[in-house]
């Protein structure tokens, strides 16, 4: 049974085709030789009909009953019109009936000679004259008639016969045909329950990783994806995801490395350096969780925020990929908010500058425009878990806060100082 599910549903339907076919083509078949049975089974009753009247014809000349109806020459002409008929009929199918078609036609000539015969013997007769003519003529001829009457008979007899071999061998394919369709038809539904079975187990594993937090794990998802495109019939795609995805497993798993031996290095440097200086800047800085849910890349967020921003409005220096756990469209909201609230506070075309440091378990993504400041209402609103004063703050600052609330990310603003003490 395994071998059978596992045929390809291309071959089970072109299968189901074939035997379709091949019950509608022998039952063609089969009606069509049928037509040419009830043909000749007419023809076989039109001889013996014609053939009769024949015979009480030669009857009543044998006992010289020279007033008989039989003897009528109306009663003859349509005794010759009914073999007439006849072959009329079987015209369409002379070749079918083969030899039988030629002993018709001898027959009719036969009949059109015996009337003839009939007719000048009987005309004397019934004037009185010739009463004693021999009829012995008329004797060999019927006998010839009777002769070629019984070979076309068992010549439209072996016609049916074979006709109806041939109906007996159409009524096999029909029923092989209609097995193999039954068959073929049961296989496909088998196929599709199983895949229904398979797909309903696989979303339901699928939950159970959701629901236990387990739907960031690479290999349980490549698992899931691999059997669910397995069960779509479509083992190509699944090979490629399988070694697309490893392959991107494989590079997170070294970037990660990388980046906790890299941020190790950062933190020690930017101890050493907050123990000698101070930076001079006005920034905003966004701190999200990497790695953790849904992926967005921050370069492809950037690269959308710069192509929907003026050229000479953003700066981004030393900015590193990173999958950052936001909704993308979320986050290039935040960030946009943020872009709006520093870019209405411009002078001298200066840029806004965006940088980002990477760290183990999270991402700081920071924004500053020199020579401007925050008030001490922007500092406070920023900073206090309640909309406290929302009426008095712009719209930038607000949408800000709401989407880094509703993206879980932690965010703050701050004035920079130099080392005097002065905001720049």
């Amino acid at each position: 049974m395994k071998k059978l599910l596992s045929v390809s549903s291309s071959k089970i339907l072109m299968l189901c085709g074939l035997g379709l076919l091949m019950t509608l083509g022998a039952f063609w078949h089969h009606q069509s030789n049928q037509t040419q049975l009830d043909r000749m089974n007419v023809l076989n009753q039109g001889v013996g009909t014609c053939f009769n009247r024949i015979s009480q014809t030669f009857t009543a000349m044998m006992i010289k009953d020279i007033h008989s109806a039989y003897l009528n020459r109306g009663f003859m002409a349509l005794s010759d019109e009914c073999v007439t008929e006849t072959i009329k009929g079987i015209n369409p199918f002379k070749q079918n009936i083969g030899k039988g078609y030629e002993t018709l036609n001898k027959l009719i000539s036969d009949v059109q000679w015996f009337h003839e015969s009939v007719v000048r013997t009987h005309s004397p007769m019934v004037a009185g004259k010739e009463l004693d003519t021999p009829l012995n003529p008329l004797s060999t001829r019927f006998s010839k008639m009777e002769t070629l009457k019984t070979t076309l008979v068992d010549e439209i007899d072996a016609t049916n016969a074979r006709i109806r071999e041939v109906q007996a061998n159409d009524e096999v394919v029909m029923g092989i045909g209609l097995l193999i369709f039954v068959v073929a038809l049961s296989i496909l539904s088998l196929k599709e329950f199983n895949r229904l079975q398979l797909q309903s187990e696989i979303e339901k594993k699928a939950l159970n990783l959701l629901k236990s937090g387990q739907a960031n794990v690479g290999a349980m998802v490549d698992q899931i994806v691999e059997r669910g495109l397995l069960t779509q019939g479509l083992p190509v795609s699944a090979q490629i995801f399988k070694d697309y995805h490893g392959d991107i497993l494989e590079r997170m798993t070294d970037r990660n490395a990388y980046y906790e031996e890299k941020s190790g290095k950062a933190e020690k440097k930017n101890e050493k350096n907050a123990k000698t200086e101070k930076y001079v800047e006005v920034q905003e800085t966004v701190e999200v969780e990497a790695f953790n849910g849904p992926r967005t890349s921050f370069k492809e967020v950037l690269v959308s925020i710069q192509n929907i921003n003026p050229k000479d409005l953003i700066q981004a220096s030393e900015v590193r990929d990173v999958q950052l756990a936001v909704d993308f469209e979320g986050f290039e909201q935040m960030m946009n908010a943020a872009i709006n609230k520093l870019a209405s506070r411009r002078n001298d075309n200066k840029k806004i500058m965006i940088s980002n440091q990477i760290h183990s378990d999270r991402s700081v993504i920071n924004l500053f425009l020199a020579g401007n400041t925050f008030t001490a209402s922007e500092l406070e609103f920023s900073q206090n878990t309640q909309n406290i004063a929302a009426d008095s703050m712009d719209m930038n600052m607000i949408l800000l806060k709401e989407m880094a609330s509703e993206t879980n990310a932690t965010w703050f603003i701050e004035n920079k100082t130099d080392r005097s003490g002065v905001i720049t």
